[in-house]
């Protein structure tokens, strides 16, 4: 049975915390909750997901609210707390619930989310333990507890499906979405479908077309970095990896190859300026007016 259930707001981030204590107390939730209005005056307790000593998942705050957790930076995201402070006394049970938990929400947005410590956005050593050898996190967050999803390397054909359709090309699709592989082009398998369209900006019908099994092929890392614009990919919110760093490096925006809500705005922005069509799409001709203009000295 699944811990997780996929809330309506959008989320491109998950961050891990500890409650940097050892107080029974303090570690359950009405004592964190009783903390955090109490003496920081948030309305509620801050983070969505508590994992105590016991390897017990605890449901906090309401996955509908944004978090009260990492300042800054708690637009579209998550945040997971493991009860404790010192790193030798976390427990095996609490490793094996925050990567069961992980692994829901990561297959729950197509593997699309990245997972990262507060301390990456806070001078703070939360959340002491090693969570990216936990999570085998990449260096751009990607979770790596699973086989990573396997893209076909040769030319592949495009058939549009829709409910009620059967074969091979359904296996292949059902694959690609992480459903059981039967074949059968049935309720769940539309399911599956209708979120990812929706999670990409797409009408959220059953209609399996040309964009959405490129989208579904399309591979989560995307580690090109090159100028010839024949290779460069198109991206958007979700994309991660050395390409996503070079967009970033010619924005002039913070450089970390995640594409999430800022790289976002920024390329918004850039379109809206140049009077292009205003997405989070990334295509060639974008790739190629950004090359023009960084190599224009003094461009602002």
């Amino acid at each position: 049975m699944n811990t997780f259930k996929k809330p309506n707001r959008a989320i491109d981030r998950i961050f891990i915390h500890c409650t940097a204590t050892e107080s029974v107390t303090y570690n359950t939730i009405e004592g964190i909750r009783n903390d955090h209005v109490n003496h920081k005056g948030w309305n509620d307790i801050g983070y969505h997901f508590l994992i105590t000593k016991d390897g017990v998942i605890h449901s906090a705050r309401d996955l509908e609210k944004t978090p009260a957790a990492q300042k800054r930076h708690n637009q579209k995201t998550i945040a997971i707390c493991l009860a404790g402070l010192r790193k030798e006394l976390f427990t095996n049970a609490q490793y094996s619930s925050l990567k069961r938990l992980s692994i829901e929400i990561n297959n729950a947005y197509f593997k699309q989310v990245s997972f990262h410590g507060h301390c990456e956005v806070a001078r703070k050593a939360c959340p002491v333990i090693d969570y990216k050898k936990v999570l085998k996190l990449d260096r751009y967050g990607s979770l790596g507890l699973e086989k990573p999803r396997i893209v076909p390397s040769q030319p592949m054909d495009y058939p549009r499906l829709n409910l009620h359709d059967r074969g091979e090309a359904v296996v292949r699709l059902q694959e690609l979405l992480g459903v059981s592989a039967d074949g059968d082009y049935g309720e769940k398998t539309l399911i599956k479908v209708k979120e990812f369209k929706r999670q990409h900006g797409l009408y959220p019908s059953g209609i399996v077309t040309k964009e959405v099994w490129l989208l579904l092929s399309k591979p989560i890392l995307e580690n090109i970095r090159t100028v010839n614009l024949d290779n460069l990919p198109d991206l958007r919110t979700g994309s991660r990896g050395k390409s996503v760093e070079f967009l970033q490096e010619l924005l002039f925006i913070r450089v970390d190859g995640v594409f999430g809500s800022g790289t976002a705005r920024a390329v918004k922005a850039f379109k809206r300026k140049h009077q292009l069509y205003v997405s989070d799409i990334v295509q060639k001709h974008v790739w190629r007016l950004l090359l023009e203009l960084n190599h224009i000295e003094h461009y602002d």
